[in-house]
């Protein structure tokens, strides 16, 4: 039976990831800073394992997906779906730092972590779910698209190591495009919003096909380039409206 830990699983994306593999037969271990909404997933899935963590709490978050692991008797697929992110037009560095300590800093002893076990036991799957904000910088919030860009080229760097290794490890780099999680605060101010049991779908098809980057949908997929392509400037006037 294959093994899956999902961090971050306590709502939104992560939670509909968990679910999926939970109704898939795998056996699941679940992890997020909010207990009670642990402890309801677990309630209504006995066979699931659960606890707590804080990825900015590194040295307690290495603690806990050691003994998640140790529990689960080994572990084949780890999803990291743990991020914050906010607008901040003041420029706020109060505002910022927690988006830094989340995405970057927890973020990275994580992936470092899952990597390391991986290549220690030969085989294994690390996927983050990023953002298409990874595109560009994003003048409404500097930290968040900056943060997301630095996680694309972190697991670029750790595919090129699994790639040069030569054993059955995969890196995988979801972009989602917004998606109607709490995590956006006000949906209906930005467009082509995806309902999340639709982007849950669409990330779990990734993750199966063991695709290196997969933007979501393939609405998003078509965007990104252009996004790439578009004028600062003109990216500018678009953003403040």
């Amino acid at each position: 039976m294959k093994k899956v830990i999902i961090v971050g699983a306590t709502s939104g994306l992560g939670r509909g990831i968990a679910e999926t593999y939970i109704s898939r037969g795998w056996q699941v271990a679940i992890a997020g800073r909010r207990t009670a909404l642990l402890e309801e997933v677990a309630g209504a899935h006995p066979n699931v394992i659960h606890d707590t963590l804080d990825v900015t709490d590194t040295a307690r978050c290495i603690k806990v997906l050691e003994s998640l692991t140790e529990r689960l008797g080994g572990l084949d697929l780890l999803v990291l779906s743990s991020g914050v992110g906010r607008q901040n037009a003041a420029l706020d560095f109060d505002l910022e730092l927690p988006t830094i300590e989340t995405n970057v800093r927890g973020w990275t002893a994580i992936a470092d972590w899952a990597y390391k076990l991986f290549a220690t036991q030969g085989h294994g799957h690390l996927a983050a779910i990023s953002s298409i904000a990874s595109v560009r910088g994003l003048a409404p919030a500097p930290a968040y698209s900056a943060s997301k860009a630095y996680q694309a080229h972190y697991l670029e760097a750790l595919r090129q190591r699994a790639m040069v290794s030569g054993r059955p490890i995969y890196v995988s780099d979801i972009r989602p495009g917004f998606v109607d999680t709490p995590l956006l605060a006000n949906p209906k101010q930005f467009f082509w919003v995806l309902p999340p049991e639709k982007a849950v779908r669409a990330i779990v098809r990734a993750i199966d096909r063991r695709r290196g980057v997969a933007t979501i949908t393939c609405r998003w997929a078509l965007i990104a380039p252009i996004m790439r392509m578009v004028p600062t400037r003109l990216l500018a006037k678009l953003l403040a409206r």
